[in-house]
């Protein structure tokens, strides 16, 4: 049975935690209907960073997995306004949402999983 699956990633990309977020909802995607929500500090994996650097797999290819999936994902707009990255989003198919678009998001939910 499908279920409606909100993945919030709000760590930071500097670590693993955001590339193992993207890659289990990446695998849920087969089976679920999935949205990915990055908030917080968790939009700096949505820049033009480069985590090879410090030894952390790229995002691209699981953003791309996931939209080819069906998958949806979105941005905070107050999180991205709050730390300066309005022009810095290089993926321009992920919509902006308010924070009351990403709570409304969040209560339709049946599962939400935090990263």
């Amino acid at each position: 049975m499908k279920k409606k699956i909100v993945v919030i990633i709000k760590s930071n990309p500097f670590g693993w935690k955001s590339f193992e977020a993207l890659r289990q909802a990446v695998g849920m995607t087969m089976d679920h209907d999935i949205t990915v929500v990055f908030i917080k500090d968790g939009v700096y994996a949505l820049i033009d960073w480069k985590p090879n650097l410090i030894g952390v797999p790229p995002s691209d290819k699981s953003i791309e997995a996931l939209f080819m999936l069906g998958g949806r994902i979105y941005v905070e707009r107050e999180s991205v306004s709050e730390r300066g990255l309005v022009k810095s989003i290089k993926y321009l198919d992920i919509q902006q949402k308010s924070k009351d678009e990403i709570c409304k998001l969040i209560r339709n939910a049946e599962v939400v999983l935090t990263w």
